[in-house]
């Protein structure tokens, strides 16, 4: 019997959770389509840019959703057979609330560890390429290539850094070092309109000198529309570059949501061998392997207080009071990486420490659920 129990509350919360998944993921993604639309209908990008980069965002959609979508599943999962008075038939029947709630437990461990596998595997590969599509071919940035750079100033390695810069001209930057602001082993290539190459230039090294660029150790080639050319040497040269610093920076810079978790630790870790300030990115490694777990968190917390606001209300009232206790937690837990991110709270406290208070108070409200007070009177 407790079996069956299982699979019946099981298959509710299941068909609960995928309703509230794909609700919240639709309108985040109808939301963005309209303030997305109009820079690739502009751009004149074809239809098939647009359907990928929307497909590819969808894994980072799931990974923030997730949560909310356990916690909505939860709160109409209890809410409507509390109404239907099948709790009451359960507990006639001699079964608990922990053997009514724990499918519900159970579905939400499994689903966190689902995002969780998710995010690592394939969220990071899915977000370059959408961040690819709308910052590269949308909005005309560099390409970044295959190849990272932290966002702490660190080295970018890999050959394959490749972008089109203000004036047209290609570049292809080996490695890139904005402490320094140089940049070495570099290919710069400058196109007739035909296509065809009509200068490159190939430099050992590019050094920002205040206001301009300085090109050390290299040739310069020259063609004509024929392909004949001629070969320039030269040790220093300063040529024309409208790009800034900041803009290499910005450009060429590829973030941690970019990265898995194993490529996260392994920068924590260089960039601590260097003695570089690792603080945020310690954060956003624990924020990364803490929020998945979240929708446990919150079906802890939705539990009690379905179950206690369905003796005073309809769905619509448990759906309220659970969404107003969603809403605290959400921002407890941002004041709390934000606080992190400013030294005030260490790298595991901030990520941690609102998933713990608030499971204690859903475990607190599971023990008290059949008394009266919120907090129970001690007799005498």
């Amino acid at each position: 019997m407790m079996s069956l129990l299982h699979r019946y509350v099981l298959k509710r919360f299941i068909y609960c959770y995928v309703l509230s998944a794909t609700g919240l993921i639709g309108i985040f993604i109808v939301v963005d389509f309209f303030e997305r639309v109009d820079e690739f209908i502009r751009r004149d990008m074809p239809y098939s840019d647009l359907i990928s980069y929307f497909i590819c965002k969808i894994p980072s959609v799931v990974f923030f959703m997730a949560p909310q979508a356990v916690l909505l599943a939860t709160v109409i999962t209890l809410a409507v057979l509390a109404r239907d008075n099948e709790i009451i038939a359960m507990k006639a029947g001699g079964i608990g609330v922990v053997g009514i709630t724990l499918p519900i437990v159970g579905a939400s461990f499994v689903i966190a560890l689902l995002v969780f596998a998710s995010n690592e595997y394939l969220a990071p590969i899915a977000t370059k390429k959408m961040n690819y599509i709308f910052k590269v071919k949308v909005q005309g940035n560099p390409v970044y290539g295959d190849t990272y750079i932290d966002a702490a100033n660190d080295w970018v390695d890999g050959g394959e850094v490749w972008f089109v810069a203000k004036d047209k001209a290609i570049w292809n930057i080996r490695y890139f070092d904005p402490e320094k602001i140089r940049i070495s082993e570099a290919r710069i290539f400058y196109r007739f309109d035909n296509g065809s190459i009509r200068k490159r230039i190939d430099v050992k090294e590019v050094v920002w000198n205040s206001t301009h660029w300085e090109f050390i150790d290299g040739f310069l080639r020259t063609f004509d529309q024929k392909g004949h050319g001629t070969t320039e040497y030269f040790e220093k040269k300063i040529i024309p570059v409208l790009e800034t610093p900041d803009d290499f920076i910005k450009n060429i810079i590829i973030h941690s949501d970019e990265m898995s978790l194993r490529e996260l630790y392994k920068e924590i870790q260089e960039m601590t061998l260097e003695g570089k300030d690792t603080l945020k990115y310690r954060v956003e490694f624990h924020q990364k392997i803490s929020y998945p777990f979240i929708s446990i968190v919150l079906a802890l917390l939705a539990i009690p207080l379905s179950l206690r606001s369905s003796r005073h209300g309809g769905v619509l009232f448990c759906v309220g009071i659970n969404l107003a206790m969603g809403f605290v937690f959400s921002f407890l837990y941002a004041m709390g990486v934000s606080l992190g991110f400013g030294g005030f709270f260490s790298p595991l406290f901030a990520a941690w420490g609102p998933s713990i208070l608030f499971s204690s108070l859903g475990f607190y409200l599971l023990f008290t659920l059949d008394s009266e007070y919120i907090i129970p009177r001690l007799g005498l």
